[in-house]
């Protein structure tokens, strides 16, 4: 695991060292690292390992480097992970203060940062934890590539809301970071699915269930695919330099 501390960090921790609000910004940075820690053990318990935690100074992003043909199951037990592990935090912090060893004034205090992480990490935009589980929930139903397309068009809905709903300097800063990301996103679509694609001819993956699809915008998250339109056939031929036969199988 390797973690990764963006210079704004330090930036934002001096900021409020300087502004009296610095045990609110160390209390905020701990539960962002303990949920980001809870994505990274949830991810090698399904296998998931070459981790990159990445922290920033209003949250943070845990990247697997794992194939994109993963199984839906795999990729939302270390999603979840995150939320655990932050539940079960604050549980902890609710026993000591139970039990006298933490003071009502750090108590609130975590109890209110708990509250606006979940609440804001949930939202269903790219990269949150809500657009992510967004995207594997439209994943079941939907070829990859429009479960894609469709969690990107409800991302921008759902960013234009949060900069509406309250506008503050911090808002339009977390705001402009998220349109970004949805920005990268839009642009690398085609790419991504050509990996996506590519992977499919690379690995042979185990796949129990099975598709007949005509056309390779159609390929599914954890089925495999036998392609029986000629043109398509030649295509993914072409682009793999696979032997064409009547019938390809990904």
């Amino acid at each position: 695991m390797k973690i990764n501390i963006h210079i704004s960090t330090y930036i934002f921790l001096l900021i409020s060292f300087l502004g009296g609000y610095f045990e609110y910004m160390y209390l905020f940075l701990l539960i962002v690292f303990i949920h980001e820690y809870g994505h990274y053990i949830f991810g090698l318990l399904v296998g998931l390992k070459k981790t990159v935690i990445n922290i920033y100074p209003f949250g943070g992003i845990t990247i697997f480097n794992t194939d994109l043909n993963i199984s839906i199951l795999k990729e939302f037990i270390s999603l979840i992970g995150g939320l655990v592990f932050q539940l079960l935090f604050f549980f902890i912090v609710s026993l000591f203060f139970n039990n006298g060893f933490i003071t009502n004034h750090v108590y609130f205090i975590i109890k209110r940062i708990n509250y606006i992480l979940i609440s804001f990490n949930f939202m269903p935009i790219l990269p949150l934890d809500g657009g992510r589980l967004l995207n594997i929930f439209l994943d079941i139903f939907l070829p990859y590539k429009i479960s894609n397309k469709i969690t990107i068009f409800i991302s921008i809905l759902f960013i234009i809301l949060f900069l509406c709903f309250h506008i503050s300097v911090f808002r339009i800063i977390l705001g402009l970071f998220l349109i970004k990301c949805i920005i990268v996103e839009f642009k690398n679509i085609n790419i991504k699915y050509n990996r996506f694609l590519f992977e499919r001819y690379l690995n042979n993956y185990d796949f129990n269930r099975i598709r007949y699809i005509k056309n390779i915008n159609y390929f599914k998250r954890d089925y495999i695919h036998f392609i029986n339109n000629v043109y398509e056939r030649k295509y993914l031929s072409n682009l793999f330099d696979k032997t064409n036969g009547s019938m390809l199988k990904y």
